[in-house]
């Protein structure tokens, strides 16, 4: 019989939760249990700037699972059939980037969704349905039900356009580039001026005001913490490979500095 599971991360959400998490670029099953023994809600597979394939992107996905973290896959464009395949791998929840008007966010709800709300390609014979058409009524109405809808409003345009955005029925989070938030207001870089951290703000009283969770990159503690503050619920630090990389930066560094 199909599996009605639901959506961990999409309910805690729901609940009011504030959820941390972070990216991954690395095309490594190996990697995402790493991360899933940690304590992060989270976790993005980047498709959009890794090198994984729809098979590594579903190992990655069964990997997630059986270390409960939750898995995003962050498509590469906005292509229905990009998107589908994304879906196919099992994943409950999707990020699409490059959304810049009302119309692109509109597709994209119907894209992730089944009749009669969408237009999702239907086989029955993938992970999602547990590879069965018994029962697929049901099943198609937990997943229009349970799949996380989200977008990356990027781009001076989408921010103009956001106040329009957030008006989308089926959209579950906005993803902000918090350094588009920066250029946005002509200061590329300076993420703790008192107008960008006002612009953060108006963005996530927008977001927010519609119903839809409000979601935000960090690179430190000091911008996790400020994001709180600003009711930020869905937070992303860093990726697998920056965090790589600063650690081993950090510990040579200070062995050196002794030497």
């Amino acid at each position: 019989m199909p599996s009605k599971k639901v959506n961990l991360l999409k309910n805690m959400l729901n609940k009011g939760a504030t959820v941390i998490g972070t990216w991954s670029s690395l095309s490594s099953p190996n990697v995402i249990n790493v991360i899933g023994s940690t304590d992060l809600d989270f976790v993005i597979i980047d498709m959009e700037h890794g090198s994984m394939t729809f098979e590594t992107a579903e190992n990655m996905v069964r990997a997630a699972e059986a270390s409960k973290i939750a898995p995003i896959i962050r498509v590469w464009d906005d292509q229905n059939q990009t998107i589908l395949r994304a879906l196919e791998t099992g994943v409950r929840s999707i990020m699409v980037p490059h959304i810049s008007t009302r119309e692109d966010a509109e597709r994209i709800v119907k894209s992730c969704k089944y009749f009669p709300a969408g237009t999702r390609g239907l086989s029955p014979y993938t992970r999602i349905h547990d590879f069965t058409h018994v029962d697929i009524a049901d099943s198609l109405q937990t997943e229009n039900d349970h799949t996380m809808v989200g977008i990356l409003v990027e781009g001076q345009k989408g921010l103009n356009n956001l106040s329009e955005i957030v008006k989308v029925k089926g959209l579950d989070f906005i993803y902000l580039g918090l350094f588009d938030i920066c250029q946005s207001v002509g200061l590329p870089g300076q993420t703790s001026h008192p107008k960008v951290l006002e612009e953060i703000s108006r963005c996530s009283d927008l977001i927010r005001s519609n119903g839809i969770v409000a979601g935000c990159m960090s690179t430190d503690v000091t911008s996790i913490n400020m994001l709180k503050k600003k009711n930020y619920q869905f937070i992303a630090y860093l990726n697998d490979a920056a965090a790589v990389k600063a650690h081993f930066d950090y510990v040579i560094g200070a062995v050196r500095e002794s030497i």
